[in-house]
């Protein structure tokens, strides 16, 4: 499948995009404060003078966050151990419809892969990749005005 939708209307000449099982497809979001390594598929550094980046198609879905309780012992510490490495790996980028940041355009948050793999912590120890992208602002955007 193509990873971005040039037309407004989401149409692909000449193919058909099945809809998912569960969740939905999203096409032309702007990624703001950081570039897109597109064969990775993970956040980089911009280019100079880039400030949006066209984002490619995006499958939503809902995932419980809850830990689950009861069961085998310990069961609960490892699903929350499982929980941090996940947060250590994966950004959670904020969706907005306007590029203006309050919680009123807030539509909902999406984990993105933030680093390279192997690639060493951030120039502050125990600074990671997550971090790194929060401080430096980076959202997916529904429209750029």
């Amino acid at each position: 499948m193509k990873d971005v939708i040039q037309g407004d209307d989401g149409r692909i000449e000449g193919k058909t995009i099945n809809a998912p099982n569960e969740g939905v497809y999203i096409h032309g979001l702007f990624l703001e404060g950081a570039g897109w390594n597109r064969p990775e598929k993970r956040l980089e550094d911009s280019n100079p003078k880039e400030l949006y980046y066209q984002f490619p198609i995006l499958h939503v879905s809902a995932v419980s966050t809850a830990i689950p309780t009861g069961g085998a012992p310990g069961a609960g510490q490892a699903a929350r151990q499982r929980a941090i490495e996940a947060e250590k790996a994966l950004y959670q980028c904020p969706v907005y419809i306007y590029p203006r940041r309050n919680d009123k355009y807030l539509i909902f948050r999406t984990g993105i892969k933030a680093e390279q793999a192997g690639a060493p912590q951030g120039p502050n120890k125990g600074m990671t990749a997550a971090m790194k992208w929060k401080l430096c602002g980076v959202c997916l955007l529904c429209s750029k005005d």
